[in-house]
């Protein structure tokens, strides 16, 4: 939300290119999430350790974000890797 305010403030901007580097982070950190739920469903894992693991991931999720929201400035919270799309 506060990214659209200031870009709306700012004027239209490109997003920057994201490094190969930066696109697999960028992957990972959103397949992960969903990890402890598959391996839960499969049953390599029990569902309490899944669902504590889906939380442990989701909690990390949600600091990330306040970070990227509250902390970083337009340009570097749009680079950063740890986002959802």
């Amino acid at each position: 939300m506060r990214f659209a305010w200031m870009r709306s403030k700012e004027g239209p901007e490109q997003s920057p290119a994201l490094s190969s580097a930066e696109r697999f982070v960028f992957v990972a950190y959103n397949v992960v999430w969903w990890v402890p739920v598959f391996l839960a469903v499969v049953g390599i894992l029990s569902w309490r350790a899944g669902s504590l693991g889906f939380l442990g991931v989701t909690v990390f999720r949600a600091v990330a974000n306040v970070y990227r929201n509250n902390v970083l400035p337009v340009a570097a919270g749009q680079r950063f890797p740890l986002r959802s799309p």
